[in-house]
């Protein structure tokens, strides 16, 4: 693992040093006093408290607010945690175990029960379509949306909300009249069998011979400097992993990690596939990362893999990258917990 930046080093030395006079406060002034030391050290970050003010021991939960830009920084910090006496730490406000409640704002009160949710399909993402079980007066409307979205977090947690839900339209009647209407007090297990039946998130790593797909895109040319067209036209090979389907989105394969080399003759393309080829192997058989889409054009071939932590991705791969054919390597590691790149192209795969 990768030793943490000195901002979450100081962060947690802090908050070690700060558990006697933490737990000398009740749980409302512990959480005040435990945001006032983070926000001393990491933006876009805050913590909350699960538990009891007589409780021995709480539940620490680092969240982002949803904001999946500070999600790296959020889980950085998780996996630094030290061992602490009083404290359980946990990565993201995670679903609500009573997910039939109301809440208010300036005077208007709704229940996730009034909360009416249809689900369907945003190209890899689940789409949601909602609209209201009672009127909504016209001044509170945009109140009763927003309310919509702090039910949404809580109900369905703030990762999966975050990064498995797409689009969300308010409406007035379904798109699709067959689609059912769910109150979102009993909308987890909905979710949970579209995400898994419908859309075959399993979660389990595929075996055996993988089943690949591919297509060919074409780009028009592009004017140079002077404004003179180029009528050449540019075309690039995609293949899609559709086997990596299952494993789309979990959140310990959340990185995508690329390696792009030269292409420039026959021989060099099949030296290439092999040694990405042998790259996957490396990676998914201790189930590291897996292969999820290959892209050829102009010379170079990209291969792209979804793993956990780059750390152990890079030493898993690291002798095979000191061979002769990949001198042209060039290696860059995204956060993409949507797997964005991935169905860009799969959706559109025969």
């Amino acid at each position: 693992m990768t030793a943490p930046s000195p901002e979450i080093a100081a962060f947690w030395r802090d908050f070690s040093d700060a558990q006697a006079s933490l737990q000398a406060q009740p749980l409302r002034g512990r959480v005040e006093s435990a945001n006032a030391l983070i926000e001393r050290h990491l933006s876009g970050l805050a913590l909350e408290m699960s538990g009891g003010d007589g409780d021995a021991v709480v539940d620490l939960i680092v969240t982002a607010h949803g904001s999946t830009e500070n999600f790296p920084l959020l889980m950085q910090v998780v996996a630094a945690a030290p061992v602490l006496q009083s404290y359980r730490v946990r990565a993201f406000r995670e679903r609500t175990t009573q997910p039939d409640f109301p809440i208010g704002m300036d005077g208007f009160e709704l229940a996730t029960s009034e909360v009416l949710v249809a689900c369907g399909q945003d190209d890899g993402q689940a789409a949601l379509e909602i609209r209201f079980g009672r009127e909504i007066p016209e001044d509170y409307r945009d109140h009763a949306r927003n309310m919509a979205f702090i039910m949404l977090d809580h109900v369905l947690g703030e990762y999966d909300f975050a990064v498995k839900v797409g689009a969300v339209d308010f409406v007035d009647e379904a798109s699709d009249p067959l689609t059912p209407w769910v109150p979102l007090s009993q909308f987890v297990p909905v979710f949970d069998r579209y995400w898994f039946d419908t859309l075959g998130r399993t979660s389990d790593f595929p075996s055996g011979e993988h089943d690949w797909t591919g297509m060919t895109l074409s780009f028009g040319g592009q004017d140079d400097e002077d404004g003179h067209s180029d009528d050449a036209e540019d075309t690039a090979i995609v293949m899609v992993n559709r086997s990596a389907n299952p494993v789309a989105m979990r959140a310990d394969l959340a990185y995508a990690l690329t390696l792009d080399l030269a292409v420039g003759n026959r021989d060099q393309l099949a030296a290439v596939q092999d040694l990405q080829d042998q790259a996957a192997t490396l990676l998914e058989l201790p189930q590291l990362g897996i292969m999820a889409y290959t892209l050829t054009r102009a010379g170079r071939r990209k291969a792209v893999y979804y793993v956990g932590d780059e750390q152990l991705a890079k030493q898993a791969l690291a002798p095979l990258l000191l061979r002769e054919e990949a001198e042209s390597l060039e290696l860059t590691f995204a956060f993409d917990p949507a797997w964005s790149g991935y169905f860009e192209f799969s959706v559109h795969c025969p």
